[in-house]
């Protein structure tokens, strides 16, 4: 049994972690590249002003909960959720 409230917090401070926790290491580094893109085109368009902060603390606050579904699913003995619903990433 994995921990979930530990991928949660993992993936909300280093997006992604939290489902490498978990072995999923080509789903990890997905998320991990798609949030440091969001954060760099965030930058650009808005400096690092407080709407940059909330932004990117929404896009963690995601990451935390993909980790905390995928925990779910692995404990569950379930089919683990797409990323996006879109991407079929494991």
């Amino acid at each position: 049994m994995k921990n979930i409230y530990l991928a949660a917090i993992l993936s909300f401070f280093i997006p992604g972690l939290g489902v490498a926790y978990l072995g999923l290491y080509k789903r990890f580094l997905v998320s991990f590249v798609i949030y440091c893109v969001l954060s760099i085109i965030v930058s650009t368009i808005l400096g690092f002003s407080i709407s940059y902060y909330i932004i990117t603390i929404i896009i963690a606050l995601f990451f935390a909960y993909d980790a905390y579904t995928c925990t779910e699913a692995i404990n569950n003995n379930t089919q683990i959720p797409l990323l996006f619903t879109k991407l079929d990433i494991q």
